[in-house]
């Protein structure tokens, strides 16, 4: 990095603490309704601006684009299924949160339900919140700065981080958070296009993308899969979607202080918008960096990192970097706003002081916000003595548990008048003490109906459907609210219009419903345009399928874990791979792969490169394929340019050795990486291929052959 980059990054912190703390000075803010609501002053384009740079951290920088390196687009279903949460937050959740002039979430509970409601789902955000979420987020971004500024220790970046972000959160509230929100989303969405259109110039474009590997444009993948099951993305949608989006104080604050309900629905309409182009900033950028670097990188959480040192000149790194920096203080900055309004106004006025004045709550507000921060640092500090810590699993584990009870008592309670305050109790109670532990510890895997499917997202589902389970069932058997306790908490047609509507000042252009209905379709057209592109292909991980070899031919299934701890390496799919040990030249493994029908099929492979791997040939359906696979190299000019490499033999070492000559800087890979390879064009008028590995040239050194994955595609 050179100065230029150095001076544009920390400009920035100091940019953007003084630009929210003088926004907050000229507020004069100076009640709590001010500091926790920003006066129910903000905005639109600041709510969801808000909306989106709250959401954002290394989790997608990091996290997100090294899934989509591995899975390709289907982890855009995380983005793109927002259409569905956010419609049920627009017409179903605020405009009761508005109209009862709702300040938390627990508050909204006890309204509906009782205090108890109230105090469990307080204790539980603020755990879930600065333990699960803040200490991890703290430490990511920490993590991700010593990647580019390897002088700043990781324990110097949870520092700064902390302070920078702390500093204006603290000093004026949600005012202060939202307003530089507003100037960090800028900064994150403008730095992530950068390098997604550099990456996509770089590939070729995005139909050569499409065309060289359509499977890594699958949306769906079948309900066993062990990471994006179409089921378990169903089920996290309804469950976890309806938590994180519509009820969860993190997300839902900045629409509690919008001007109006027009402005808070409108905002989240505009972060509707900014999700349909996410994929292509947090997902795109993981596929381009497997086309052009999967021989160069061991570990997809690598790929954002190592783009931005590739593909960017001087001046636009510090820019970008600007951008994760934003993400992550943005992300922080929310937590601890939306922690302390919760530990203010939902324990603190209503346990320990509940005749405190208004000045004392202020005062109180600020005063938590740092006593979190001071929790965040230390959790995060903690974190990073425990490097094998996998940041982004625990805070997304953490959310698909906490999420499902928490769900069903909002999405009924506020749709059906029938659920009672004892049936929300027994529910949130019966969720995380009986529930959680028999469906993660007991029914997953112990039935053989559920053990294909035992993935966190599975068992979130399940623990939501039986939560709503209960609070039918116990409501029956239980004295439900009078119809005047219930107004304003129970979901009617009204819910439909916008308040101000009478006046007219909210038709034509402004309309919420034409603008609602353009952000659905826009994110259903990019479904059925990516879709389009890959119904063609299947993917399938090489240990589940049939497979045969000569006698003396040793195979087995080699998992991640048995080499990722000492090469941080996590680029195979599924179990794993199947490692073939072969004992001299001429020894064969045949797969066997399906097809849907007859027809004309392109047939890909992921293979594994090593030291010691060597060399095989293939034959389909016992014709003998050229093998090809793409060189990149480094111009002088500094483009990237792919030639296809095409032979009868496949040779690891050849590849293993060729990276370190193609005029492309800084290999960060370790011993284990993969490349992945074509076999060619086949007809079979059967419902299936063989294809078959030869090992060739073997040498005791160079004999394993590995092979992760077989990719058939329909032409």
């Amino acid at each position: 990095m050179s100065i230029w980059d150095a001076v544009i990054f920390f400009s920035y912190f100091i940019g953007v603490v003084l630009f929210a703390v003088i926004i907050s000075a000229r507020s004069k803010t100076k009640s709590s309704s001010d500091y926790f609501l920003a006066s129910k002053k903000l905005p639109w384009y600041a709510i969801g601006a808000s909306f989106i740079a709250s959401n954002i951290s290394t989790e997608h920088f990091i996290g997100t684009i090294g899934i989509g390196f591995l899975y390709g687009m289907a982890v855009a279903n995380w983005e793109w299924g927002n259409a569905f949460t956010f419609t049920a937050l627009i017409w179903i959740f605020l405009p009761f949160y508005m109209r009862g002039n709702v300040s938390t979430m627990p508050e909204f509970l006890e309204k509906r339900f009782n205090k108890t409601c109230r105090y469990a789902y307080a204790i539980v955000m603020i755990i879930g919140l600065v333990i699960a979420m803040l200490g991890g987020v703290l430490f990511a971004g920490a993590k991700a700065m010593n990647v580019f500024f390897p002088q700043i220790d990781i324990w110097m970046g949870i520092l700064i981080l902390a302070i920078a972000a702390g500093t204006y959160t603290i000093y004026g509230g949600l005012l202060a958070a939202v307003w530089a929100d507003v100037l960090q989303f800028l900064l994150l969405m403008i730095g992530g296009i950068i390098v997604s259109i550099f990456g996509i110039h770089y590939a070729g474009g995005l139909d050569n993308l499409m065309e060289s590997m359509p499977e890594k444009f699958i949306m769906f993948y079948s309900s066993e899969h062990e990471t994006i099951p179409w089921s378990g993305v169903l089920s996290g949608l309804v469950a976890v979607g309806l938590w994180y989006n519509c009820a969860n104080q993190f997300m839902v604050q900045r629409c509690l202080g919008a001007r109006s309900e027009w402005d808070a629905r409108m905002g989240v309409i505009m972060a509707g918008f900014s999700k349909a182009i996410l994929p292509f900033i947090v997902v795109i950028p993981g596929i381009v960096a497997f086309y052009l670097f999967q021989s160069r990188i061991s570990d997809g959480d690598q790929a954002w990192p190592y783009m931005v040192q590739q593909f960017l000149p001087t001046g636009l790194i510090g820019l970008v970097l600007a951008g994760l920096a934003s993400a992550v203080m943005s992300t922080l900055s929310a937590i601890t706003n939306s922690s302390s309004t919760i530990f203010t106004l939902d324990l603190y006025r209503e346990l320990i002081r509940p005749k405190a004045t208004d000045e004392e709550l202020h005062k109180v507000g600020r005063i938590s916000a740092l006593v979190i921060i001071v929790i965040g640092i230390t959790i995060a500090l903690i974190i990073s003595a425990f490097p094998g810590v996998t940041i982004f699993v625990l805070i997304q584990t953490v959310f698909f548990y906490v999420a499902p009870p928490i769900a069903a008592c909002f999405l009924l309670g506020i749709m059906w008048k029938k659920i009672t305050p004892m049936a929300a109790t027994i529910t949130l109670l019966m969720g995380y003490v009986v529930f959680l532990p028999l469906t993660k510890f007991g029914l997953f895997p112990n039935l053989p109906i559920l053990q294909p499917y035992d993935t966190f997202t599975h068992h979130t589902f399940l623990i939501f459907v039986m939560s709503c389970i209960t609070l039918v069932v116990v409501s029956f058997f239980t004295k439900p609210k009078s119809e005047e306790e219930l107004e304003g908490v129970i979901w009617t047609k009204s819910a439909l219009s916008v308040g101000e509507d009478a006046t007219g000042q909210y038709g034509g252009w402004k309309s919420i419903k034409l603008w609602w209905f353009l952000m659905v379709a826009t994110i259903a057209g990019l479904y059925l345009w990516m879709n389009s592109k890959s119904n063609a292909s299947t993917w399938y991980e090489a240990e589940d399928l049939e497979f045969s070899a000569t006698p003396d031919c040793e195979i087995k299934i080699q998992t991640r874990k048995e080499i990722a701890p000492e090469e941080k390496f996590n680029l195979w799919t599924g179990t794993g791979q199947v490692l073939i040990q072969p004992k001299d030249n001429g020894q064969e493994m045949t797969f066997t792969i399906p097809v849907n029908e007859p027809g004309n099929y392109r047939i890909d492979a992921l293979v594994t490169i090593a030291p010691g791997y060597g060399s095989f040939s293939t034959t389909v359906d016992q014709k003998k394929a050229d093998i090809s696979y793409p060189e990149i190299t480094l111009t002088e000019e500094r483009d990237y340019l792919s030639k296809p490499k095409t032979s009868m033999i496949f040779d690891a070492q050849k590849v293993y050795k060729d990276r370190e000559n193609n005029g492309i800087e800084n290999n960060i890979a370790g011993s284990y990486t993969v490349q992945r390879i074509t076999l060619g064009t086949f007809e079979t008028e059967t419902d299936h291929f063989k294809v078959s590995l030869t090992s060739g040239d073997y040498t005791p050194e160079h004999s394993l052959l590995g092979i992760d994955q077989f990719i058939v595609t329909k032409k």
